[in-house]
């Protein structure tokens, strides 16, 4: 009677580790929205002529003086060759591909992007905000703000964060 007990109690207890490590890795898989709710919060977007980003901040800002005109940006606007359209497409393509990075927020009349990009390994995601800025007929600059508004992470991975999307987004418009 003994042996019976406790091997029912030894097949549930499998049972029941099995079932919490199959929910948990469906939640590391960003798909834990359908059982525990969806993460739309109450994000504000980034107001890049209001945004006052001091250096010492854990975010990570590029951005010309003439939008941002209250912060302290980390760098300038890196600035493209090719127009504000096709760089445009070029962000919107390379974050439709990439699985870990969710549109937050879309403005298309100020060319302007919202997104969640949370790696493997990552509990919170990171906020990544884009502006298109027109140069001239030929050129174009982007403002990209890096922040994780919850969680700690420090200025080196946002700056390299935002280096690895400007490198991506880069080899997109030259392919």
């Amino acid at each position: 009677m003994f042996e019976k007990i406790r091997s029912l109690l030894l097949g549930l207890s499998l049972i029941t580790v099995a079932g919490l490590l199959a929910l948990y890795l469906y939640v590391q898989m960003g798909k834990g929205e359908a059982i525990f709710g969806g993460g739309e919060g109450t994000l504000p977007p980034t107001n890049f002529a209001e945004l006052t980003h001091p250096n010492d901040n854990e975010g990570y800002l590029l951005c010309s003086t003439d939008l941002c005109t209250k912060a302290e940006p980390d760098g300038p606007s890196p600035i493209f060759d090719v127009d504000a359209t096709t760089l445009r497409q070029a962000i919107v393509d390379f974050t439709e591909d990439m699985p870990t990075i969710r549109t937050h927020r879309f403005d298309i009349r100020n060319s302007q992007f919202d997104f969640l990009e949370r790696l493997p390994g990552e509990h919170l995601p990171t906020v990544i905000s884009v502006r298109v800025l027109p140069d001239t007929a030929y050129t174009s600059k982007l403002a990209i703000y890096c922040t994780k508004p919850i969680g700690d992470i420090g200025k080196e991975s946002h700056g390299e964060r935002v280096d690895r999307w400007l490198r991506l987004i880069n080899s997109r418009l030259n392919n």
